[in-house]
């Protein structure tokens, strides 16, 4: 296995599973979900943020994304993921665990102790697997349809 970032081989394989990726994640049934994931990935590239790549022989694995973000309320910068993925064909191998230590050992080399997430609460799977890396809950994002 390889880490990479992405080049514009992965970024293509990316984003041609970003509709999949933003149904999962956000629970979005929608036709420009593909569209509105792709804005999300180009607005933090711009700013600096990457996909990390696992690939095995030429083929890509999953990603996540290297971001960083600033606590609201103290200022401070902290490491951010903006998006984890594997693809269905390797799921149930272990490939998050992979990305996420991969992340935090390269958070870590540029001087980040602290890094955040944001996941939605019907993605149980991703919550616990976030929780088993040591996430914990920091605050509650909430809304109300009107």
């Amino acid at each position: 296995m390889e880490w990479i970032k992405a080049t514009d081989v992965e970024l293509e394989e990316i984003y041609e599973l970003a509709g999949d990726n933003r149904r999962e994640a956000a629970n979005i049934d929608a036709p420009d979900n593909r569209q509105k994931m792709i804005e999300t990935y180009e607005h933090s590239l711009k700013h600096n943020a990457y996909f990390l790549c696992l690939k095995e022989r030429d083929v890509l694995l999953g990603w996540i994304m290297i971001d960083k973000a600033f606590d609201y309320l103290t200022g401070d910068e902290v490491g951010w993921i903006n998006d984890l993925y594997v693809k269905q064909e390797f799921r149930g191998k272990g490939y998050s665990i992979l990305l996420i230590e991969e992340a935090f050992k390269r958070f870590k080399d540029n001087g980040y102790n602290d890094v955040r997430l944001n996941v939605y609460t019907h993605n149980e799977k991703a919550v616990k697997l976030y929780e088993q890396m040591g996430f914990r809950d920091v605050s509650k994002f909430m809304k109300v349809t009107l």
